[in-house]
């Protein structure tokens, strides 16, 4: 069985999916049992001393990522963040890129990078169906497709996120993942809505993932999380090294 096959069938079931930024970190995640990895574009951003936000070209991005994809045997799924571009043929390119690097999935979502704002649900949907069909021409109709809405993040209203999910849902794609949803009664009317696997993210505010399993959610991602524990772990044992002239702490 293919890691494209491998990855679509660990959505029948609950997927933990830890994300990585750099090769370490993926290995690491692999060593610890995953049966996939994702990676962060928010921890690759900031391993980069630069903020989340495609801040870095198309080209840096893929140079960044190959190690990562070498590193593990585990199917690993990109966030491309909007694809790098608002351009439709340029992100089909983007996406492919990937694809042809060893990933069996993206993280794509509907924000404008340039202007902050959501594009409409009818650029979403050309994006997504180009995507879909250039893929199928090169020998990728297996790339499995998370498509991110950040309706919820910018409106807080179900209403409109179910609306788009169903249309992104239509357009062929094979998952949903909503950040900032945390609310469980939103959870199950999205989870109901849809056919496709929802993804929710680690949140601060989150309740527990068992919970969020037991009302439907196929795919809980770790988002930043991972990195954000690893950047305050070290920032606080340097802190401490650094005032009290002592490492024991290192060591224990």
């Amino acid at each position: 069985m293919n890691k494209f096959k491998i990855f679509h069938q660990l959505h029948n079931d609950i997927l933990l999916l830890p994300n990585a930024w750099d090769p370490l970190s993926a290995l690491l995640l692999e060593q610890a049992g995953f049966a996939a990895i994702a990676t962060t574009s928010w921890g690759m951003a900031q391993a980069r001393g630069q903020q989340d936000g495609e801040q870095c070209s198309f080209a840096e991005f893929l140079n960044q990522l190959k190690p990562i994809v070498n590193a593990v045997s585990i199917p690993i799924s990109v966030d491309i963040e909007s694809g790098y571009s608002n351009d439709i043929n340029t992100i089909c390119q983007h996406v492919l890129a990937v694809a042809k690097l060893g990933a069996v999935g993206i993280n794509i979502e509907d924000s404008d990078k340039k202007t902050g704002k959501l594009r409409t649900q009818k650029q979403q949907i050309a994006i997504l169906s180009a995507i879909k069909e250039t893929l199928n021409k090169h020998g990728f109709s297996q790339l499995f497709i998370n498509a991110r809405t950040d309706c919820f993040l910018q409106t807080a209203k179900i209403g409109p996120t179910i609306t788009r999910s169903l249309a992104y849902q239509a357009a062929g794609i094979d998952g949903v993942f909503i950040p900032g949803l945390t609310d469980s009664a939103a959870i199950k009317q999205l989870k109901t809505a849809l056919s496709v696997p929802l993804n929710i993210m680690a949140d601060d505010l989150a309740t527990d993932s068992n919970s969020l399993f037991t009302q439907g959610v196929q795919r809980f991602s770790l988002g930043n999380s991972l990195f954000d524990a690893t950047k305050h772990f070290i920032l606080t044992a340097s802190c401490t090294f650094n005032n009290a002239k002592n490492c024991d702490h290192l060591f224990q």
